[in-house]
Formats: C-alpha cells, structure tokens, sequence
C-alpha cells in the first residue's frame, strides 16, 4: 500500500536534510526543540523510504499514480473496437 510519488519523496528527503543541516548549526540555540526536529528528520526519511504517508491515510490522499491492471486495459481496448 503505498501512497507517495517520487516527487513528493524527493522533496520529503530535501526537507529532512534541511531539517537536519539546520538542527545541527542551531543546536544550543533550539534546547528542547532539537528533538522535534530529529523527530520531523526521521518521519520524512522513514515515510520516503517506506513510500507511505501516517497522515495521507486517514484522509485518503495519494499522489502517487496507480495503472489500471492489464486485464482491465485490454478489456478496455477490445470494447473500443466493437
């Protein structure tokens, strides 16, 4: 069950290294918050990785794009032509 494209991956890894750059540079100035950003790192690393989205679950989200299976197309076709 997957639910992410290959862009939205691509940006959920851009914005974990980010996350990651910045907690580290900050890190005396954020204290506590430091961990809400290893956390936000480790949520989008794991959910790219995993190509499922917690969040877009429940709300029915998909941005990755499903093919019809090929029985289904080739019924599809053959229609066409009667």
């Amino acid at each position: 069950m997957k639910n992410l494209s290959i862009v939205d991956k691509l940006i959920r890894v851009s914005l974990a290294l980010i996350f990651m750059y910045l907690a580290h540079i900050f890190n005396a100035e954020l204290g506590y918050y430091y961990w809400a950003f290893v956390f936000a790192v480790f949520y989008l690393f794991a959910t790219s990785f995993l190509s499922f989205c917690y969040v877009y679950y429940p709300l029915n989200i998909k941005t990755n794009r499903t093919k019809p299976r090929i029985d289904v197309r080739i019924a599809a076709v053959g229609s066409e032509k009667l």
